[in-house]
């Protein structure tokens, strides 16, 4: 029933959608809607309502629509609801998000690290993207993807950002600015990925109890494969219920990698802690 009522959802996103709508549509009770649908999903009916429509505008502005059309293509008449906080939806204002990121300034750079080659960009906000490959052209070529009509440059400027990232491979975790796009429940995945401590590893299903909604594992992962900035926020450190790795967008092997390399230098620091307390 809660997989009918999701397709229904995404499929009628310009129509009435609230409790009372969805209750009578498919004959349950709205308290019992919201109950039972809260329990599977992980969010209220609304909520879930929400988070379709903001992906399905992101979609509507990156084909270039205006901000009106796509807002009504979502259901919205009244561009209140997102210029009332309009960067926490999208990141950045509806009419930047748009245009595929024109007026944006992006610097990056490229260099070797101990898993491929390193990209690290950034807006005059903070680091807006992290990524690892085989080669800087695939690297560059996935930021102008990203940002299609930003204005990317290699630059020197964020040398002091790219070398705190180098750092991350060996344990020094320096707080970092950011400059993520992401929808509110990403965000509040990304928030709780940065609460697991160097070494550690935990489960998508306890990231989802973390949150407060213990029934969006699925919702969970998926957030974690959008994550922009990956070694800052540590989506490398959680695994599924019964230990297999799952995914990771930079690669398997990498998450392996990372995961042994922490878990070694935790262990040594252990061991010299040990071998250095003082003895009755």
């Amino acid at each position: 029933m809660v997989g009918r009522i999701c397709a229904h959802i995404q499929a009628n996103l310009t129509e009435d959608l609230g409790l009372a709508a969805l209750g009578e549509k498919f004959s349950i009770s709205p308290f019992h809607l919201q109950r039972v649908f809260k329990e599977v999903v992980g969010m209220s009916p609304r909520r879930y309502t929400e988070e379709c429509r903001i992906s399905r505008l992101k979609k509507h502005l990156g084909e270039g629509q205006s901000v009106t059309s796509a807002l009504r293509g979502v259901g919205y008449s009244s561009q209140s609801w997102l210029y009332g906080d309009s960067t926490a939806k999208l990141g950045m204002t509806p009419g930047v998000y748009r245009r595929g990121g024109v007026g944006m300034r992006i610097s990056y750079m490229t260099g070797s690290s101990p898993l491929g080659r390193l990209l690290v960009a950034a807006t005059e906000h903070g680091i807006c993207m992290v990524n690892l490959g085989e080669g800087d052209a695939d690297l560059v070529q996935a930021l102008h993807r990203e940002y299609p009509k930003a204005v990317t440059a290699e630059s020197k400027e964020v040398q002091d950002l790219f070398d705190a990232v180098l750092g991350y491979f060996r344990g020094q975790q320096k707080k970092l600015p950011l400059d993520m796009r992401g929808t509110a429940f990403q965000r509040k995945v990304w928030a709780a990925l940065q609460t697991i401590p160097d070494g550690s590893i935990t489960s998508y299903s306890e990231i989802a109890a973390r949150i407060g909604q213990p029934r969006a594992v699925r919702a969970v992962a998926n957030a974690c494969g959008k994550n922009p900035v990956p070694l800052i926020v540590p989506c490398h450190r959680v695994v599924r219920k019964d230990g297999g790795l799952g995914g990771y967008g930079l690669g398997i092997w990498r998450k392996r990698a990372l995961l042994a390399e922490e878990k070694s230098r935790t262990r040594a620091a252990d061991t010299t802690a040990a071998d250095e307390s003082p003895r009755l």
